[in-house]
């Protein structure tokens, strides 16, 4: 119960210590009370304010996100193509299946393995609906400027540079041409892919921090904290994510550099506590 609330339970002006307490005593009943309440509203079972419209159904990966983006426009046809190749080399229930091609493509074309785009098949692998959904590709995209994805609200960063809080950093552990590459970025775009049969992919298309260790000045670490060049991008023709990938951070100023450098902050996610440990030789030391 914060200052406000409190401030407004004093009746007795006299003794508003004992109208404070009293209304404490209230609010710590209601809330155990509301713990136990299945079929009531409350604040322990009512949908969060980034409600991200929970687990779908569906069965492929790339289909079962849980994202609800909000503030849609059109898309053009060229991105659309970059935004499904991607979705397309990211599900992992199709790898068997571009293995699968692969093989067949070099039996069949041995010299030539990459001359040829398609090849007719004449006995097709069983697969699932979903699969097939996925192959026959988007019917249409719609761009958002926000999402709800896992809770957490993340914006573009139009909306989001003129704001006084953060919610436009996004980070994505390992994953490129190195497991030991950790890329930073800011979100730009939501994009979302429409399938056949309703089925939806929710993409984030970032602008990323050129974050190669091996290229000066693009990334520095000083008492443990990580700096970004954020005047240095790259893979500017690959800017797309899954939206399950993003982890959300914030970028503060540098003090010992200049504009272009920002320090890297981790955010914790709403609702979830770091619980501390209590390490074996302090609990000997407290019993002493």
């Amino acid at each position: 119960m914060g200052f406000s609330r409190a401030e407004k339970s004093v009746h007795n002006r006299a003794k508003p210590e004992g109208s404070i307490i009293e209304a404490w005593v209230q609010y710590e009943v209601l809330t155990l009370c509301g713990m136990y309440l299945k079929d009531v509203d409350t604040a322990f079972n009512r949908p969060q304010r980034n409600n991200d419209g929970g687990v779908r159904n569906a069965k492929l990966s790339v289909f079962a996100q849980s994202a609800r983006p909000f503030g849609g426009e059109a898309f053009s046809e060229n991105d659309i193509e970059v935004a499904h190749w991607f979705v397309l080399n990211n599900c992992d229930e199709i790898i068997l299946y571009l293995d699968e091609h692969e093989e067949m493509m070099k039996r069949e074309h041995p010299s030539h393995l990459y001359s040829k785009k398609h090849l007719e098949i004449r006995e097709f692998p069983t697969y699932s609906e979903e699969l097939y959904n996925l192959a026959f590709g988007p019917i249409k995209a719609e761009l958002f400027l926000d999402c709800h994805v896992n809770g957490i609200k993340f914006l573009g960063t139009a909306r989001d540079d003129k704001l006084c809080m953060q919610n436009s950093g996004v980070h994505v552990p390992g994953g490129g041409e190195s497991t030991d590459i950790d890329f930073y970025g800011k979100l730009t775009t939501v994009v979302q892919l429409l399938y056949k049969d309703r089925y939806q992919v929710i993409m984030f298309k970032c602008r990323w921090f050129d974050t190669n260790p091996n290229r000066q000045g693009s990334v520095k670490i000083d008492h443990g904290l990580l700096s970004v060049n954020i005047n240095r991008t790259w893979y500017d023709d690959d800017p797309y994510i899954l939206t399950n990938m993003a982890k959300q951070i914030v970028y503060l100023d540098d003090p010992k550099a200049n504009s272009g450098w920002k320090v890297v902050q981790q955010m914790d996610q709403r609702n979830v506590y770091v619980v501390p440990e209590l390490d074996p030789s302090d609990k000997w030391r407290r019993r002493c």
